[in-house]
Order: structure tokens, then C-alpha cells, then sequence
């Protein structure tokens, strides 16, 4: 038994000294890397400029299609009664030995 926990403590040691080890990189590499960044710190950024007037149209078309939609959806205002329909609504609904959610109901048991 202790032969294997040995083994498997060598098996990590040597695990653990090959990935503290430092990473060989060439020179060449480097340089290139870098003229790379060079390169592409001098282009100019054409790319994103449609892409955020696209995304800015986008947004902009949304708003005033929802603000249209909320338009629309607007129920005017209600129109104002006089006090003489007023009491006589107020007497029907006091008339009346159902109450007025139960109405529609009717319609499901009517044959």
C-alpha cells in the first residue's frame, strides 16, 4: 500500500514541476506577436462603426414602434354621466338579486 502512495506522490511531483516550468518562447515568436499588435493598433475600427449605427437604428425603430403601440392601445376617456343615469343604475344593480359578475356566466348554460 505504501508503495502506491509513493508512486503516486512521484506521479505528482513531477506533475508539478513540469507545469511550474517556464515555457519555452522563441524570439522570433515574440517579435511577430508584437509587429502583429502594431499592425492591428493602426487599422482603423470600420467594423464597429456600421455595426453601432445598426444596433442605435435598431433601438431607435423599437422605441417608436412600442411608442405607436401605446398609442393605440389607449382607451379614451370615459364620458362623464349625469346624476339622473347615475341613480338609475344604482337602483337597477340594487334591484337586482344577482350580482352583475354572475351574467356572463348565463351564456355557458343556456341551451
Amino acid at each position: 500500500m505504501k508503495n502506491t502512495d509513493q508512486s503516486d506522490f512521484e506521479k505528482w511531483l513531477r506533475g508539478r514541476t513540469h507545469s511550474l516550468a517556464e515555457a519555452e518562447v522563441s524570439s522570433e515568436f515574440l517579435a511577430a506577436q508584437r509587429r502583429s499588435i502594431y499592425r492591428r493598433m493602426n487599422e482603423p475600427h470600420r467594423a464597429w462603426s456600421s455595426l453601432r449605427w445598426a444596433l442605435s437604428l435598431a433601438v431607435l425603430i423599437v422605441m417608436i414602434a412600442g411608442g405607436l403601440t401605446l398609442q393605440r392601445g389607449k382607451k379614451p376617456a370615459p364620458t362623464t354621466l349625469s346624476d339622473d343615469q347615475l341613480f338609475s343604475d344604482l337602483s337597477a344593480m340594487e334591484q337586482s338579486s344577482e350580482p352583475k359578475a354572475i351574467q356572463p356566466l348565463h351564456g355557458l348554460f343556456q341551451e
